[in-house]
């Protein structure tokens, strides 16, 4: 199964000001234009200020553009640049559609859902939307991140095929549940220990609470 592909998004460090204070991000990400390789660490030519953000377990975000409406009273979601510093925008791979685990062809590269993203006050600050990181985790729908399995190159016409889904079922909403909301549903949490590709630091967390 194939999933439309609205952007392939890349950025470096710049300066911003945030009430008259600069401010260094990479929040800024913008389409491609020439093939680019994918490593296990990201894209390459895509940077990252703070030590929580990239990594082999976040090498990769996604951000669905039907989730876009979400935030349409509250920010221009007409962008250049992807809207909440995502690398993939995708259409129709939303939190209740994408599990983690799920593995994916992305040109070259093969890559695989690992868990929901973090919303951060740079998003704040960047659409001046004072709780944005709030409302974000209230409805689920914070995109994710991806390890990258096979690296590869990258173009701007690539295609994202879902090469297998996680038999656990563990949806992105599910995940945030347990992040946001009800952190200590058993069944939940039972669900999310079975699945492989969640990171040991999640599982280990998740745990302590049974």
């Amino acid at each position: 199964m194939h999933y439309e592909l609205k952007r392939i998004c890349i950025g470096g460090i710049e300066k911003i000001d945030v009430n008259g204070k600069e401010k260094k991000t990479a929040y800024y990400k913008y389409p491609i234009e020439n093939t680019v390789q994918l490593t296990v660490t990201g894209f390459v030519g895509d940077q990252h200020v703070y030590k929580g953000h990239g990594g082999v377990n976040k090498a990769v975000c996604l951000y669905d553009y039907n989730d876009y409406d979400l935030w349409s009273d509250y920010m221009d979601i007409d962008t250049e640049f992807s809207l909440f510093g995502e690398n993939i925008t995708t259409v129709g791979l939303d939190k209740d559609t994408i599990c983690i685990g799920d593995t994916f062809k992305l040109g070259e590269a093969l890559i695989q859902v690992t868990e929901g993203r973090g919303p951060c006050n740079t998003i704040a600050q960047v659409h001046n939307v004072p709780n944005i990181v709030k409302m974000m985790a209230a409805s689920r729908a914070t995109g994710c991140y991806f390890r990258v399995l096979i690296e590869g190159v990258v173009a701007p016409n690539s295609r994202l095929e879902l090469v297998k889904k996680d038999e656990n079922g563990l949806t992105l909403h599910e995940f945030n549940e347990l992040v946001y909301g009800d952190k200590h549903n058993k069944n939940l949490i039972e669900k999310a220990l079975k699945v492989n590709a969640l990171p040991k630091e999640h599982k280990e967390k998740f745990v302590k609470r049974l």
